[in-house]
């Protein structure tokens, strides 16, 4: 039985539900995984899954979250590198290739890990600065 519990780990999803039909298999049962068609309801701290978006709706998304929700983009199987970085340089928190429920389930448990954790010492976790130029892509 799924968790009812309101702190427990969420993800919301917005996008074609049977991309990641099998999803909540895969996660613990103290999960939640909820399927919605805004961001209206999402809570700080949730993971919030975009199922193929295009790079422009990441960038849209990431700038409408609450503070200390994780971003994670489900890409088509066959994305090309190019805009795998696309989707990275546009917010998400993660980028992962469609094709295995079990994969996109262990990205998700690391980032909520990743939300849950102090920062270390010494690490900025502020964004990129508006205008600041990526150093490590190659088209």
């Amino acid at each position: 039985m799924r968790s009812t519990d309101p702190t427990a780990p969420t993800v919301t999803v917005l996008g074609d539900p049977g991309r990641i039909a099998g999803l909540a298999r895969r996660l613990s049962t103290a999960w939640r995984v909820r399927h919605t068609a805004s961001l209206d309801h999402v809570q700080p701290g949730e993971l919030v899954l975009l199922v193929h978006p295009v790079v422009a709706a990441v960038a849209r998304t990431r700038r409408a979250l609450p503070a200390g929700c994780a971003l994670a983009v489900l890409v088509p199987g066959d994305a090309d590198t190019a805009t795998i970085a696309d989707v990275l340089l546009a917010g998400a928190d993660v980028c992962v290739r469609d094709g295995s429920t079990a994969i996109l389930a262990g990205h998700l448990v690391a980032c909520h890990r990743r939300l849950s954790r102090a920062p270390s010492p010494g690490v900025d976790r502020d964004p990129v600065p508006a205008g600041a130029r990526p150093t490590a892509v190659a088209r």
